[in-house]
C-alpha cells in the first residue's frame, strides 16, 4: 500500500472505513466481526510491523530526544485525561478507554504524507518519533487498559495481562534485534512489513463495525480527540521552545505530537473489555479531521 499515491492510500482508508459502517447497517457485520478482526491484528499484525521497522531505526544517542518527547507529551496528557475522567464520574470501561484513547498517537497515518511531502529523512525522524509510542502503547497504555478492563484489577493479574500482550513482545524482539547490531534478511523484514501494514487494514474496517454516532456526538469522544492533537500541539510547541529545535526535526515533531488517534486504542479496549465504541467513535473522528489538516500541515509547515 506505501507504494501507492498518497490520495488512493487515503480514498482505500475510507472506503474501509464506510464499508464496515455499511456491512454492520445491513446485517452482514457484528461488533463480533469486529473484535475477531482486531485480535488478529493484536496477535499477528502488531508484533509483525514493529519487528520489520523498529528493529531498522537508527537509535543512536543524538536522536533519542525525539523517542523522550513522544513520552514526555503522552505523560503529560495522561495527566489531564486522568483529571477530567474522575471529574466526570465516567464508568471504569468508559475511563479506561477515554484515557487511552487520549494518548495514543498515530504516526502510522502520517508515515505516506510525510513521505510523500518531505522525503525519507522525515520519515526516519518520524520513525524514531513513534518508537516513544510504541514503549508506552507496550507498557504504559496497556496497563492502564488493564487496570480498568473486565479482567481481574489484582496487581499479579494486570502483570500477567502486559506479560502476555503479543506486541509487547514484538517490540522487545525489535529492540534486542536493533540493539545487538544484527540485521534481519531484507527478504523476511520486507515480507514481515508488507503483512503488519495490511493485516492494520483490518482495523479501519472495525472502526466503521465499531463506530457509535452517539458515541461520537456526546462530550467524551471529542474531548479525548482535543486533547490528542490540540494539547499535543500544544505540547509540542513547547518542547520545540525547551529544546531549541528547529529544521525539518521541528517540523517533524510538530506533526507527531498533533496526530490523530492511534488505531492500536481499538484493538487494547477490543482486549481488555473497555469500552471499545468509545474508542472506535474518537479514532474515527480523530481520523477523519485528520483527512483535512494533516495535508494542510504539511503545506503550512
Amino acid at each position: 500500500m506505501n507504494l501507492l499515491p498518497v490520495p488512493v492510500q487515503i480514498a482505500i482508508l475510507i472506503l474501509l472505513f464506510f464499508a464496515g459502517l455499511a456491512g454492520k447497517r445491513l446485517g452482514w457485520l457484528t461488533p463480533a466481526h469486529g473484535g475477531r478482526m482486531l485480535n488478529i491484528v493484536m496477535t499477528v499484525g502488531l508484533p509483525a510491523l514493529f519487528i520489520a521497522d523498529v528493529s531498522r531505526l537508527p537509535l543512536g544517542r543524538e536522536v533519542l530526544a525525539l523517542p523522550a518527547i513522544a513520552i514526555g507529551v503522552m505523560s503529560v496528557t495522561l495527566a489531564v485525561a486522568l483529571v477530567l475522567a474522575r471529574a466526570w464520574r465516567l464508568p471504569r470501561a468508559s475511563f479506561g478507554a477515554f484515557v487511552i484513547s487520549s494518548m495514543a498517537i498515530n504516526n502510522g497515518f502520517l508515515f505516506p504524507f510525510v513521505i510523500a511531502a518531505w522525503g525519507s529523512a522525515a520519515f526516519a525522524q518520524l520513525a524514531l518519533f513513534d518508537l516513544g509510542n510504541a514503549i508506552m502503547n507496550c507498557t504504559v497504555i496497556y496497563v492502564i487498559a488493564a487496570l480498568f478492563g473486565g479482567h481481574s484489577a489484582g496487581v499479579g493479574a494486570v502483570l500477567r495481562r502486559v506479560v502476555s500482550f503479543p506486541p509487547l513482545w514484538g517490540l522487545a524482539v525489535a529492540l534486542s534485534i536493533n540493539l545487538s547490531g544484527w540485521q534481519l534478511p531484507g527478504a523476511v523484514s520486507q515480507v514481515l512489513g508488507f503483512a503488519g501494514r495490511h493485516i492494520l487494514l483490518l482495523v479501519i474496517l472495525a472502526l466503521g463495525i465499531l463506530f457509535d454516532p452517539r458515541v461520537a456526538r456526546s462530550r467524551i469522544a471529542p474531548t479525548a480527540v482535543a486533547l490528542r492533537i490540540g494539547l499535543g500541539l500544544a505540547l509540542g510547541l513547547a518542547a520545540i521552545h525547551l529544546f531549541d529545535i528547529d529544521g525539518l526535526t521541528r517540523q517533524v515533531l510538530l506533526l507527531g505530537c498533533a496526530a490523530p488517534i492511534g488505531f492500536n486504542v481499538v484493538v487494547i479496549a477490543n482486549r481488555e473489555h473497555l469500552d471499545r465504541e468509545l474508542a472506535a467513535s474518537a479514532a474515527s473522528l480523530s481520523v477523519l479531521l485528520g483527512l483535512v489538516y494533516v495535508p494542510l500541515a504539511l503545506w503550512l509547515l
